[in-house]
């Protein structure tokens, strides 16, 4: 059977490439100015605060390991804030702000200009389907990260706080190496003072600008094979 003899009259196979060459072409932006420019990291772009709480607990194991610390004295890394009583010193992670990525002058988030469509990384040929194309399309996110360090004492937690500060300083091409394209230090908030089971933790909150990227595949074969489909779907 003919693809025109199941289409609606006005989708034609013809007309059906002209709507999937509009809709590809409008999905993505293709501003190449300096502000856009892509920042590459060796390895594959973290996508998600998961994989950076991920790379910040590896990044504490091995300076802890460099540093042989004893068991008894290693830090807890989980993004669970304490409820229970713990042996050791923790340091919790949270994200207190997630917004597009920001790529016009200004300080982390006070840009104005924001990544709320998909950027054209690259662009090429479709080796399996002559004739299409596909994009590399990326995203770019902003967060703002707690890390917040726990102890018993409030001097504990300071020697924490200040432990922690050295680490992320000293890791921070690290970060970049293993795909996180940004990593600043924003600032310490206020003492924190929780009691759990009637004892006291204090807590040490600094906070860290991040920056993540998801990239994906935007296939305009695809797109058609989509189409069509939602096209017989309705007949």
């Amino acid at each position: 059977m003919a693809l025109d003899d199941i289409l609606l009259d006005e989708l034609t196979e013809n007309n059906i490439r002209i709507i999937v060459q509009k809709i590809y072409q409008a999905t993505f932006e293709r501003d190449t100015s300096a502000r856009w420019s892509k920042s590459v990291t060796p390895k594959i772009a973290i996508n998600n605060l998961t994989g950076v709480y991920d790379l910040i607990r590896r990044a504490i194991q091995n300076y802890e390991s460099r540093a042989n610390t004893p068991t008894v004295d290693k830090v807890t890394f989980t993004e669970e804030d304490p409820d229970k009583i713990l042996t050791s010193e923790v340091i919790t992670a949270s994200c207190l702000k997630r917004d597009p990525g920001a790529f016009s002058q200004g300080a982390p988030f006070e840009g104005k200009v924001k990544n709320l469509r998909p950027r054209l990384w690259e662009e090429r040929d479709d080796p399996e389907n002559p004739g299409y194309k596909l994009a590399s399309i990326g995203y770019f996110y902003d967060n703002l990260v707690r890390l917040t360090c726990w102890a018993r004492t409030n001097k504990g937690a300071n020697r924490r706080s200040d432990w922690l500060e050295n680490l992320m300083e000293e890791y921070s091409w690290w970060f970049k190496a293993e795909g996180v394209d940004r990593t600043l230090f924003m600032g310490r908030d206020k003492d924190i003072v929780k009691v759990v089971d009637n004892n006291k933790w204090y807590g040490r909150p600094l906070d860290y600008f991040v920056r993540t990227e998801k990239i994906s595949i935007l296939s305009e074969k695809k797109i058609e094979q989509i189409l069509i489909n939602l096209t017989l779907s309705d007949q």
